[in-house]
């Protein structure tokens, strides 16, 4: 081998390793553009949920999937879940984890999608939102239902109550 040979290899080995550490910024790069787009989200719901409470409401937050998919699951599917809310005669803002960010309501039933990707977003989102009613001294005006054991304590420890 010769010496251009063996410059040529060493360039062409820097290449594969610039190739491979670009790739791992853009993938990086997009994870949080992602983030930062639900962040933003959920900052625009937790504001339309805030004039919620600074009229004075009371408002049930259900954990979605929870309720749907969970051990102690109350309905089939959201549209079981809605009618469930609805039949409540409570304000209700159900918050699901789902890969695009979309809001949509019935009634006194609001439903949100997190948007963004990764584990409990829906649970990071309400305790956000408990957290922020907190700070307003309005925690007394959430509660939370939910079967998960772990988020119900974190709730819980933030202010909220627990609803059935």
């Amino acid at each position: 081998m010769s010496s251009q040979d063996v410059i040529f290899e060493s360039r062409m080995t820097h290449i594969r390793e610039l190739k491979t550490a670009l790739e791992r910024e853009r993938r990086e790069n997009a994870a949080l553009r992602d983030e930062l787009a639900a962040i933003k989200s959920h900052f625009d719901m937790a504001l339309l949920a805030s004039a919620d409470l600074a009229r004075g409401e009371k408002i049930e937050i259900w954990d979605g999937w929870n309720l749907i998919l969970g051990s102690g699951s109350v309905a089939h599917n959201l549209d079981g879940l809605v009618d469930l809310a609805q039949k409540s005669g409570r304000r209700v803002w159900i918050v699901m984890d789902g890969r695009d960010e979309n809001v949509f309501s019935r009634g006194n039933v609001r439903v949100s999608y997190t948007g963004g990707s990764g584990e409990h977003r829906a649970d990071r989102f309400v305790t956000d939102y408990v957290r922020m009613a907190r700070y307003l001294g309005l925690a007394g005006q959430v509660s939370v239902r939910t079967c998960d054991k772990d988020f119900a304590a974190e709730v819980r420890r933030l202010g909220a109550s627990l609803s059935d």
